[in-house]
């Protein structure tokens, strides 16, 4: 009964290790993926990134918990900061030299 118990108790600790390395499996692809849905679900105006009025939907969908927006909130505060809401766009645009 002993040894039962030591290869249960082995076979859990060892899922339980392994079990976030499978969830996040995804990586990059998946989280670019989600980024770019949900850019293209509240970009109305088509610029490439969340401003205006198209923050405050956001931020209201965020509030009502749809679960496809709990990942934007990064520091895990409950709510989502203008950075959060700037990581949407993905990549910051350089200003161009003036020449």
């Amino acid at each position: 009964m002993k040894r039962i118990l030591s290869i249960l108790t082995i076979v859990a600790l060892s899922l339980a290790i392994t079990a976030p390395v499978q969830a996040g499996k995804g990586g990059k692809k998946g989280n670019k993926k989600a980024m770019a849905d949900i850019l293209a679900t509240y970009d109305k105006n088509s610029n490439g990134k969340i401003d205006g009025d198209e923050v405050e939907a956001l931020k209201k969908d965020f509030a009502a918990g749809k679960p496809e927006l709990k990942a934007l909130d990064t520091n895990g505060d409950g709510s989502l900061s203008d950075e959060e809401i700037a990581a949407i766009g993905g990549k910051k645009h350089k200003k161009k030299k003036s020449q």
